[in-house]
């Protein structure tokens, strides 16, 4: 039978993490608390109107003591459980409060250096190089050549690696701690591998199994071969992320300049435990009108960060740290600053992002293409709002992730946005909503779905970008072109006419070499277009940070661009005909 071993590089690491450590409470927990809240009973009453097993309640009503919300009390008829002051004030709520402790624990893990996934310790025996050069004497081995990999970048990878369905990750402890190279060891047998995690990659199964076609016949110890990976493939070459199956509300579709203007405000007067506004540049003077109402939300309690990114105009980010650093002498002169945090790194992300409580316990995220606090609010903008748990969860993980400033390190703020992640996941969707899928778009991943509508698109493509410049025909027209020609599809394409990328003469060259091949692209005279939409046919929307005719991220950037794909019953529609009520060309 042919064996043959093949030598994986891996990273370890190890860091102190706090957490919350509680099983959530059933539903038959609440039940039987709000039975007692009725009248005491005993076990065996409360067995029989539920029927179901006395050990069953048992274990139910010992965790309630446990949380102080049951007491047990001694009657002539025997042990009675009552429920206690503490239950009554939370037998009531939506879903009992979580009793948690908090704790810390060092956790061991370890990343490949070839897809740059992490893997508890565990689940990833490893060795150090020279144990694994001795079983090279004597077995047939080949070595994996490591990637580039930027390791320990992913915020949800770490979450759902090391954290248990009952844990709720607080922070992590900050550390210098070098990672240490590291291998594993795995058998391929007949093509089969034996030792790798189950939740590994496909590319990382795909990759041991290339290496293992060039093993030697015989072991041949330190002239055991070495495989050659091969650069990681780009982004757009990779399997478009997976939806989130959630519920969305139309009118959390914001559209036009005024509108995001309004969900600012809201969103900082109904603040009253945090807001995080990310914006890619901060204006003085957009600052300034809305400073009083910032002022209010940290009074009423709530803790507000303000972020900031760069775009292509290199003098925006001199201006805006010149800004800046004149909002944090104002907010020190106040001493605010511990809970008006306005901070000085650059995320370097051109993303747009608002987060806020409503000041009844429930999260929203709102990301598109508006700069919250540089805009005039005059221009067309397009942004999309979520509070389904597991979508705002999403967005903020990859806003943890840009929390980490240029040097990646784990921040405290980048703990904080973490922490709120976790927390938010379990929110109950939005009412009044309609079944959506919604997936997070990152940099590079733009042109898969540029691609994706240019495949799927049944009878119309329609894009609005905010500039026009020298990444409009591979990353838009070409697809475009395509979805023309091959079925026939109709194709609207529209940019903003105040910028300066390409002069009117080329923009006319473009609009008519792509008219030729039927894509209609229009300048757009009003209103003044700031607005990156993506849409097909009735029900496919995506609306992100990205100009799609003028920016072309890398995958060096991954987070320099945020957006997301909203399939959702007329959505598109919604969007498409919002657009061409107010425009003027």
């Amino acid at each position: 039978m042919s064996v043959v071993r093949v030598a994986i590089p891996l990273v370890k690491g190890k860091r102190r993490f706090f957490l919350a450590k509680g099983r959530p409470w059933s539903v038959v927990e609440h039940v039987f608390l709000a039975a007692l809240a009725i009248k005491p009973r005993t076990v065996d009453e409360l067995a029989s109107a539920g029927n179901v097993p006395r050990r069953l309640v048992l274990e139910a009503l010992i965790r309630l003591m446990r949380a102080g919300w049951v007491d047990l009390l001694q009657e002539s008829k025997g042990v009675v459980f009552s429920i206690s002051k503490a239950g009554r004030e939370v037998v009531d709520d939506g879903e009992l409060p979580q009793v948690t402790r908090t704790m810390s624990r060092w956790m061991n893990f370890v990343i490949d250096r070839l897809t740059g996934t992490l893997y508890r310790s565990r689940e990833l025996p490893f060795f150090e190089k020279h144990v694994v050069q001795e079983r090279a004497e004597r077995e047939r081995l080949v070595w994996l050549r490591p990637r580039n990999i930027d390791a320990f970048d992913d915020t949800a990878g770490v979450l759902a690696a090391l954290f248990g369905s009952d844990e709720k990750f607080v922070s992590i402890e900050p550390s210098s701690e070098k990672m240490m190279e590291r291998w594993a060891v795995v058998t391929v047998r007949q093509g089969h591998i034996e030792g790798l995690p189950r939740r590994a990659p496909r590319e990382l199964g795909d990759l041991i199994r290339a290496a293992a076609r060039e093993a030697p016949q015989f072991p041949v110890g330190q002239s055991s071969p070495q495989h050659n990976p091969g650069k990681a493939p780009d982004y757009i070459d990779r399997e478009i992320p997976d939806a989130i199956e959630c519920r969305f509300r139309h009118t959390d579709l914001i559209l036009g300049g005024p509108a995001h203007q309004e969900a600012l405000l809201d969103a900082i007067k109904r603040a009253r435990q945090r807001l995080i506004i990310h914006s890619t540049f901060i204006s003085a003077d957009a600052f300034a009108g809305v400073r009083p109402q910032l002022l209010e939300a940290v009074k009423r309690g709530a803790i507000v960060d303000i972020l900031w990114g760069e775009d292509d105009d290199k003098t925006g980010v001199v201006s805006t740290l010149k800004a800046v650093d004149q909002i944090r002498q104002q907010i020190h002169s106040e001493g605010l600053q511990s809970s008006f945090r306005v901070h000085r790194f650059s995320t370097r992300s051109h993303a747009k992002i608002l987060c806020a409580d409503d000041g009844k316990g429930r999260w929203s995220v709102t990301l598109g293409s508006c700069n919250w606090l540089s805009s005039g609010f005059h221009s067309y903008e397009a942004s999309a709002r979520f509070s389904d748990g597991p979508v705002v969860a999403a967005v903020l993980e990859q806003l943890a992730d840009l929390t980490r400033g240029a040097d990646r390190h784990w921040t405290e703020l980048t703990s904080e946005v973490t922490q709120l992640a976790h927390e938010v996941r379990s929110q109950k969707p939005p009412s009044s909503s309609v079944k959506a899928k919604v997936t997070v778009v990152l940099g590079p991943q733009h042109v898969q779905f540029s691609r994706l509508a240019r495949d799927n698109a049944s009878k119309r493509m329609f894009v609005t970008s905010h500039r026009l410049g020298a990444a409009t025909r591979p990353a838009v027209i070409i697809p475009a072109i395509a979805a023309v020609q091959n079925r026939g599809i109709d194709v609207k394409i529209y940019f903003g006419t105040q910028t300066k990328p390409v002069t009117t003469t080329k923009a006319a060259q473009l609009a008519a070499g792509a008219g030729e091949k039927g894509v209609s692209l229009r300048p757009v005279i009003e209103p003044r277009l700031h607005a990156k939409m993506l849409a097909w046919d009735d029900d496919n929307l995506l609306v992100t940070s990205q100009n799609w005719l003028s920016a072309d991220p890398s995958d060096f950037s991954l987070r320099r661009e945020i957006g997301v794909l909203i399939q959702a019953d007329g959505v598109a529609r919604q969007a498409i005909e919002d657009f061409e009520a107010v425009r003027r060309t």
